[in-house]
């Protein structure tokens, strides 16, 4: 692997990246949950404005 990354990506973004993967890894199990739900929550507007919501798209009543 090659440790100076791919060309035009400035090392400071690649530094970056890796230590935003780090802190996610070290997160709980429920704190991953609670985000990936919070995603969900926050994509269904915009999901909405673009066409009606499937049946099986539509949330459960769920709350971390």
């Amino acid at each position: 692997m090659r440790s100076d990354g791919p060309p035009g990506i400035p090392p400071e973004s690649i530094a970056a990246k890796a230590a935003w993967r780090r802190a996610q890894a070290s997160r709980t199990l429920e704190e991953k949950v609670a985000i990936l739900l919070q995603l969900q929550k926050d994509e269904l507007p915009l999901l909405e404005k673009q066409r009606p919501l499937r049946p099986w798209e539509r949330p459960w009543p769920i709350t971390p």
